[in-house]
């Protein structure tokens, strides 16, 4: 926890979700549209602070090939975390979700990510190849990015782009990724010399060959946010991170939920996928997650015993009261 008083669980709903949020109509059909929305004045000053002390007291300097972006990250953030699961209870924020989404929703896993002003790169153009990647590709997925300072687009910069599905989805990216270990395998059983940059090059050139990264950036969104504003986004939805220019800010500290359906199941060969690479190349995001949630090809991952102790605290009940985590 991180110091700050925090409200007892009948009075959640105040302390984390902000007194004017709310979505309409517009909201639903834009997000089903593109997949994307601004959410704005969502998140409570406390509960950002608390997102702030948790990320801080855990992300460090990437240590292997994944992640070098960024001065600081870490997978796995806050993920038992009691102040992160009564957030999922709360009424106003299960019903916004699961308005969103159409169907039943459970907290997954919480990532951090900090990028050093002028230095830091952050992602390339990308979808959640490795966050949703224990799911089929057809379940549906969705992270929240909350950036823990304010973003000015026409400034310091320092958030995110984004394409419309509309436009262009990022499903296919998915299907791309499961080609390449029995690819790499193949190359190098025959003998040849495979290195980290010839993979690297492989798996992100799809998107980000100066002429694709290009087109992608003319039909980019880049918003502005305040602090309380945050991102959702469907793992379908292609996007980047953008550097942090100059100005005030030495570092941009940004929190992220992801959230999967109840309906999703496990699949085996996506994990044995993307754990080539980790061996190959030393390209590990050093998260267990996706080998620990379920063994099985098929399992329903939300029944898994991984989430035995917290499952109903990770689920988005709507309409119902706030629980006592």
């Amino acid at each position: 926890m991180s110091g700050v008083a925090f409200p007892a669980a009948g009075e959640w709903d105040t302390a984390v979700i902000d007194g004017d949020f709310s979505i309409g109509d517009d909201d639903v059909d834009y997000f089903s549209t593109h997949g994307f929305l601004k959410l704005r004045r969502i998140f409570t000053a406390e509960f950002l602070e608390h997102m702030r002390v948790l990320s801080g007291s855990q992300l460090a300097a990437p240590t292997d090939n994944y992640g070098t972006g960024f001065s600081k990250l870490k997978y796995d953030v806050g993920n038992d975390d009691p102040t992160i699961l009564a957030l999922m209870g709360q009424p106003r924020f299960a019903q916004a979700m699961t308005r969103l989404s159409g169907r039943p929703l459970f907290f997954t896993q919480g990532l951090g990510f900090e990028l050093e002003k002028n230095k830091s790169t952050g992602f390339p153009w990308h979808v959640g190849t490795q966050s949703f990647g224990f799911q089929r590709h057809q379940d549906l997925g969705y992270t929240i990015w909350t950036p823990l300072c304010a973003i000015d687009p026409h400034g310091q910069r320092g958030g995110m782009r984004y394409v419309s599905k509309e436009l262009l989805s990022g499903e296919f990216v998915y299907q791309h990724i499961n080609l390449l270990p029995d690819y790499i395998k193949t190359k190098t059983e025959s003998g040849a010399a495979y290195t980290y940059d010839a993979f690297s090059a492989l798996k992100n050139n799809l998107l980000n060959s100066p002429e694709m990264a290009a087109l992608l950036d003319h039909y980019a969104t880049e918003d502005s946010f305040e602090p309380g504003d945050a991102l959702i986004f469907d793992k379908y939805v292609l996007h980047r991170s953008v550097r942090l220019e100059e100005g005030p800010n030495p570092f941009r500290l940004a929190y992220a939920l992801r959230f999967s359906s109840t309906d999703a199941t496990y699949d085996k060969k996506r994990v044995d996928a993307l754990a080539y690479p980790r061996a190959a190349f030393d390209y590990d995001v050093g998260s267990p997650f996706n080998d620990e949630v379920c063994e099985n090809d098929g399992d329903e991952i939300y029944k898994s015993p991984y989430f035995d102790a917290t499952r109903e605290a990770r689920t988005l009940s709507a309409g119902l009261g706030p629980r006592n985590v």
